[in-house]
């Protein structure tokens, strides 16, 4: 099977959206085809959160077609509760445990968080970029197609870096579960900026 290779994406924004969106307007959003799940769960983080935050996930999953969609908003690559569905909250993390469990299956989601401790251990002490490595962590969006293909996105807004545990990630999420359907990983920059995450990703798919 081929090596997932990570994307580098770029999809401006207009600023009179991200202003709109700052003040409360969320229409942008609400009057997309993005699934309702991501609806729900980014205008309730931003509610609580005010500012430019969720803003990235949100311009994206209005901009993209898709069959299913969901919001990545937990540590389900190495967190024991993701894979025994214990203790979830009823409101975001039960649907998308059910769908985990829908499209990626026990087998598969148990070997990629054993991957996932596996390789966290490996770097636990390493410093990257002037940063002590974390636990990888999946990227903020996972959409499906009518085809069932999936698209994991993590945005990025001006200012914002990529940081090694979500690169790791990436790579996890590509390896392992391009086993459960046609897959491609990417970061979706809202800014023309040159960066160039491939080496550390491959690195870390080698590693997985």
């Amino acid at each position: 099977m081929n090596e997932i290779e990570l994307k580098n994406e770029f999809l401006p924004y207009p600023e009179s959206l991200l202003k709109a969106w700052r003040s409360g307007d969320y229409s942008m959003l609400t009057q997309s085809n993005a699934s309702d799940y991501i609806k729900d769960i980014l205008i309730f983080k931003s509610k609580t959160r005010q500012g430019r935050r969720f803003f990235g996930e949100a311009y994206i999953a209005s901009r993209i077609e898709m069959e299913e969609g969901w919001y990545n908003s937990f540590k389900w690559l190495t967190a024991d509760k993701w894979l025994s569905g214990d203790g979830l909250k009823t409101k975001f993390e039960k649907p998308f445990h059910d769908a985990l469990m829908k499209h990626i299956g026990a087998d598969v989601l148990t070997r990629l968080q054993e991957n996932a401790i596996g390789l966290y251990n490996i770097h636990k002490q390493r410093l990257i970029n002037g940063e002590k490595y974390k636990k990888p962590v999946a990227p903020d969006l996972w959409l499906i197609d009518k085809e069932g293909n999936f698209r994991f996105i993590e945005s990025k807004l001006p200012g914002d870096t990529i940081g090694a545990h979500q690169i790791a990630g990436l790579a996890l999420i590509g390896k392992y579960l391009k086993l459960s359907a046609p897959i491609t990983v990417s970061i979706m920059h809202l800014y023309p900026e040159n960066i160039n995450p491939e080496n550390l990703f491959s690195e870390f798919y080698d590693l997985a």
